[in-house]
């Protein structure tokens, strides 16, 4: 009974300590696609890309095999795993893997004819790794079929092994899910300034995780007042080189967490503040004026900081970064329009830069059974970024914006 007493004691304790080690995975994610180039396409690498083209764009996957191989490697992975997401969450229809060989003369194998079959069968099982890979991720296996076309259809004469590395391949192509009027739309869109949208930015800024370090608490005042008010004196507990440019500091609340997953954070703008002197660690300044009530023991920050400049035009990004409307930051209602700013789940660290414009849209669903159409309903561009999110403002929407609705640089 003790020996029992002590092995359940023991199997616990191996469990406990499992799961204290275990991570929470990251959610799913539309991963960032890069435009195919010619570069890219001649490489040797694996590669996922978008090709661009009249209509729908398509969505090109290649990954690579060593000679005589079907293992794939941790680049492949990495690559397969890009296209997983994006199918995940597109909800794209059944899909082909093509496998392919390049074409090797053997001087052990004189019959051509097993030199073939050797070739459909690599090729073959080139195609069954892909599969395997995209099946045990999530996908449906029923929704992909393999095809092994052997040296067929070379994307590189079979005359060098550098030639014939190109050809040891899989192929994958998926058309982009969204509108048919697609061209009709992106041409219609035109680049705006961003300067002459200003006054309907929202009061929320974002900041990466190592920005807090960057803020300081408000600490005192010389009224001795918790509640603050215009011209009051103020004291934060950090002290600020002199402010050369002379811009205002931003009175902004405690920051708080976006999501559990990382450490981007957002504050709400409450007013701004006059830099005048630094002492001992801490900075001295008056409040200019609040559009918020403003506490002891809020916060203020540089505006340079919190709010970096934007380009005189918007543009069109060349990668495809698509993410998922999260909120309307003002809370507005539940749905937003043109002027309201939506929060994407895109940031910094997706390749998604400030002044790029985004398309918005609402995905593909079903009504009794029936697949309804992805749905494009309005555009804006990026004026506030972290490394994982982004503000986007809506200069125009055809209907309601609402937390089921994506934005995506190119459609």
């Amino acid at each position: 009974m003790k020996k029992f007493l002590l092995s359940t004691l023991v199997l616990s304790s191996i469990l406990a300590l499992t799961s204290c080690n275990t991570t929470k995975e990251d959610p799913l994610t539309f991963p960032t696609i890069e435009p195919c180039s010619v570069k890219l396409i001649d490489s040797k690498e694996s590669y996922i890309c978008i090709q661009e083209q009249e209509g729908i764009d398509l969505i090109e996957t290649n990954v690579k095999f060593d000679n005589n191989s079907f293992t794939l490697d941790e680049e492949s992975k990495k690559i397969l795993y890009k296209l997983f997401a994006y199918l995940k969450l597109s909800g794209s229809p059944a899909i082909t893997i093509r496998g392919y060989t390049g074409k090797v003369d053997s001087k052990l194998i004189h019959d051509k004819e097993l030199l073939v079959e050797h070739d459909i069968r690599l090729s073959k099982n080139r195609a069954i790794s892909v599969r395997e890979y995209l099946v045990n991720k999530g996908l449906n296996s029923e929704s992909i079929t393999i095809k092994a076309l052997g040296y067929q259809d070379p994307i590189a004469p079979n005359d060098s092994n550098e030639n014939r590395a190109l050809n040891q391949r899989v192929e994958i192509t998926v058309k982009s899910k969204l509108l048919e009027q697609i061209d009709n739309i992106e041409g219609s869109l035109k680049h705006v300034t961003p300067s002459n949208y200003k006054k309907f930015f929202s009061n929320v800024y974002l900041l990466n995780e190592d920005q807090d370090k960057d803020i300081a608490q408000i600490y005192d005042s010389r009224e001795k007042r918790p509640v603050l008010a215009s011209g009051f004196k103020i004291f934060a507990d950090k002290e600020y080189p002199i402010n050369f440019n002379n811009e205002p500091f931003i009175v902004v609340t405690k920051p708080k967490l976006l999501e559990s997953f990382n450490e981007d954070k957002k504050v709400y703008r409450l007013g701004t503040a006059s830099y005048d002197y630094t002492f001992k660690g801490i900075t001295a300044l008056t409040i200019k004026n609040l559009s918020r009530e403003a506490n002891v023991g809020d916060y203020i920050g540089p505006t340079d900081l919190l709010s970096k400049p934007l380009p005189e035009k918007t543009f069109r990004m060349k990668s495809k970064i698509t993410g998922n409307v999260m909120e309307d930051v003002m809370n507005t209602n539940t749905f937003s329009s043109t002027y309201n700013t939506v929060l994407i789940n895109k940031g910094t660290a997706d390749g998604l830069e400030l002044g790029a414009e985004m398309l918005l849209y609402e995905p593909e669903s079903r009504t009794d059974g029936f697949p309804v159409p992805p749905k494009f309903t309005g555009y804006g561009f990026v004026y506030r970024q972290s490394e994982h999110y982004s503000l986007v403002i809506i200069i125009n929407s055809l209907q309601e914006i609402s937390s089921k609705s994506m934005a995506t640089t190119i459609l």
